[in-house]
């Protein structure tokens, strides 16, 4: 654990043009890079190309999971627009409903990302996971969720801060009930009492939070110990040391339930952590290419290809052309070998990538300009190499709006997927297209951020 803490410090130059995208997004997920083909590892068949029907909506066409925008809400509803429910109401009003969803592979259990417990968290927003009938909520990165620190044993934390700026910032130690207020100028230590212990060696660092920003600690980070005080390391708050988007993102389970991906919204890590971990962790690094800028990651969609992820990456100022999508495999170094590249400065990323769900290839949405601004639905085939695009240039200023988070249906012949205007606080919306490009209709306003699957 240690070693991601100081692998963070040392990314902390944040992307401009990844923190321009956070801005722009409404309910709408986003996150990298553009299209041009290369060489990839091959995988299986090519995907159906005939026009798919529509399916008779019944047990077998599954459920979708979505962000209701107007309130943060997640609801669950039938591919036919029937059934809408509530799911998981957010505890409070927060600017920024949940990030990302996506299903367990068997349905049992659904992971968001959200920021709605960040007074309470290292990160500014986490992974959490809650059964499909609202039952079984749990904090996935960072755990436990705030509501659990009360039953664990609680011991004391001192904290060197040093704020070397005019505004008031919070100071929290991880375990610790609440958050503690420290004037511009403060140079001191800071008391935290009734932190819960995570146990023995679980190290429990401090973070510093200044409005949309997080600046992390230096060691030691404490090892709490239950009716002791002991430091909890060293806080130095500079006027542009932070991060901002220091949390989960994009977040996808592997094909057999046993662990997640997500992608820090910094752009600089993909990681893998098991479903269960144990207090207090957020998981270990995947490998990505040299000077790459991750942000999205998927695993793979079967039990052959679970060892495997895509991930995206943008463009970096140190090498040329590293913006793209990379498909890799778990123990591979090397970062993997990059299937879809985005030219430098082409004004191309990637919003969103999900798997086929026979691991023949993946989808992705894309923004493009071409006379205009668009995001559009594409398709790789890992055997043909070939990129097919899906939707009809949906233009990301005007109707509707562009496309943005995506996920396909459990038999792989339709799309569900986001829909939302460029630059603008217009709510999002839900479409259902086929795979072939036909049939594109809306299933629901005011909504973001779909995962589609069979449920128990």
């Amino acid at each position: 654990m240690k070693q991601q803490y100081f692998r963070l410090l040392l990314n902390r130059p944040v992307s401009l043009l990844a923190l321009l995208l956070l801005a722009f997004a409404a309910c709408s997920s986003s996150s990298s890079p553009p299209d041009s083909s290369s060489s990839p590892p091959g995988s299986s068949s090519p995907p159906p190309g005939s026009s798919p029907s529509p399916p008779v909506v019944g047990a077998d066409t599954g459920a979708i999971a979505y962000v209701r925008c107007s309130t943060g809400d997640i609801h669950v509803i039938s591919p036919d627009g029937t059934g809408d429910r509530v799911l998981w109401t957010i505890p409070q009003p927060f600017v920024y409903p949940a990030y990302e969803l996506a299903w367990r592979p068997d349905g049992r259990e659904l992971a968001f990302s959200s920021g709605h417990e960040q007074a309470c968290s290292w990160y500014d927003s986490d992974v959490y996971v809650i059964g499909p009938t609202g039952t079984g909520y749990r904090r996935v990165t960072n755990s436990p969720a705030c509501a659990a620190l009360a039953g664990l044993p609680k011991g004391s934390v001192t904290v060197n801060v040093n704020n070397y700026t005019t505004s008031l910032v919070w100071v929290y130690v991880q375990g610790a009930p609440s958050i503690k207020t420290v004037l511009g100028g403060y140079v001191g230590t800071v008391t935290f009492d009734d932190v819960a212990d995570f146990g023995p060696g679980v190290h429990q660092p401090s973070i510093g939070i200044g409005g949309l920003d997080r600046f992390t600690s230096y060691p030691p980070y404490a090892d709490v110990q239950p009716g002791q005080t002991v430091p909890g390391g060293n806080l130095t708050i500079g006027q542009y040391s932070g991060f901002r988007g220091f949390g989960a993102g994009k977040v996808s389970w592997k094909a057999d339930g046993s662990a997640l991906a997500y992608g820090l919204r910094t752009n600089s890590a993909i990681t893998q952590i098991p479903a269960n971990p144990p207090y207090g962790s957020i998981g270990a690094d995947l490998p990505v290419v040299e000077q790459g800028k991750p942000g999205l990651v998927a695993w793979g969609s079967t039990l052959a290809t679970k060892d495997q992820y895509l991930y995206s990456s943008y463009m970096s100022i140190f090498k040329k052309d590293v913006g793209g999508i990379y498909l890799n495999t778990m123990g591979d170094a090397s970062g993997g070998t990059q299937v879809v590249l985005f030219y430098d400065y082409s004004a191309e990323y990637v919003h969103d990538i999900e798997w086929l769900p026979d691991g023949s290839g993946f989808l992705f949405t894309k923004f493009h300009v071409e006379l205009g601004y668009f995001s559009d639905i594409y398709e790789y085939n890992f055997a043909t190499q070939k990129i097919t695009q899906l939707t009809p240039s949906l233009n990301d200023e005007k109707s509707d709006g562009g496309a943005r988070g995506l996920s396909i249906s459990p038999d792989g012949q339709q799309i569900v997927f986001e829909r939302a205007v460029y630059l603008s606080d217009t709510p999002s919306s839900l479409w259902i297209i086929n795979r072939d490009g036909s049939n594109m209709h809306k299933l629901a306003d005011d909504a973001g951020r779909p995962a589609w699957r069979q449920i128990p």
